[in-house]
């Protein structure tokens, strides 16, 4: 299950375990953050039946798809939904297109990608023609991993909403959306060791480095994007996507637990 988990899907994390204040922690087994779901083997596969999934939200846009399809177990639920949609944000998909125009972009495009990564953080958590099609499956109760392709910015904003709904705090919900920095290290060692073997403009080096890890602005500009103008999340969350107080405490009766050890 490790070597499946280390290996083949670097930034896999069941959101079990995660503690919250008010006691008890999220429950374990129900729900789970991804990178793209692409087994390298029969063990990967293994572990992804051992999941018993009802359900995989799959938020990248339809290219990137087509390039690194999804393989999963029969009988589960597959969603594409699109978080950047038709939006200016597509660009920002890690496709293969997007990587070859990096070689030929001007210093200023580059500032306009970096801009552009910011910016996107503002727009995610009114991604609603994307994240409802998740948050309806959890107001289903269903056993769901939701992902991109890293599993970290589009995933990490997801991850975020569902915390706090959870009752997690801010600074819980920043340190594991940090955390993709830890389980993406080796990763991100290796595409960076990739490109400097190539004498390319030292801006599209700092565009992929910062690209390809999380930062704590981002995670910022997410959360007062919501709470500039909501006071709580379960207020942005009925305003936004419909989720009533009933549906937010049936999050909690199904994804939530006393501490295992207590």
């Amino acid at each position: 299950m490790e070597r499946a988990n280390e290996i083949s899907f670097s930034n896999f994390r069941d959101l079990g375990g995660l503690p919250l204040p008010q006691g008890g922690e999220i429950k374990r087994g129900k729900l789970f953050r991804a990178c793209r779901l692409m087994p390298k083997c029969e063990e990967d596969k293994e572990f992804l039946a051992s999941l018993h999934l009802d359900c995989v939200v799959d938020l990248r846009v339809p290219r990137e798809i087509k390039e690194k399809p999804d393989e999963l177990p029969e009988g589960v639920e597959y969603v594409n939904a699109s978080v950047f949609g038709d939006t200016k944000f597509q660009v920002l998909a890690p496709t293969l297109r997007s990587k070859l125009a990096l070689l030929f972009c001007t210093d200023g495009q580059f500032d306009e990608i970096l801009q552009g990564i910011r910016d996107s953080y503002a727009y995610m958590p009114y991604a609603k023609h994307a994240y409802k099609l998740l948050f309806d499956r959890l107001n289903a109760g269903k056993t769901v991993a939701f992902h991109c392709t890293a599993g970290k910015d589009r995933t990490g904003v997801a991850a975020m909403m569902i915390e706090l709904a959870l009752g997690r705090t801010r600074e819980q919900a920043k340190a594991e959306y940090m955390l993709s920095n830890e389980r993406r290290a080796h990763s991100n060692s290796k595409i960076m060791q990739l490109i400097k073997k190539v004498p390319l403009r030292e801006k599209l080096y700092e565009v992929v480095n910062y690209s390809s890890r999380v930062h704590e602005e981002l995670f910022d500009t997410a959360y007062e994007a919501i709470f500039s103008k909501y006071p709580t999340i379960e207020a942005f969350l009925a305003a936004e996507y419909g989720v009533t107080e009933q549906d937010i405490a049936g999050w909690k009766k199904n994804y939530t637990a006393a501490t295992e050890n207590a």
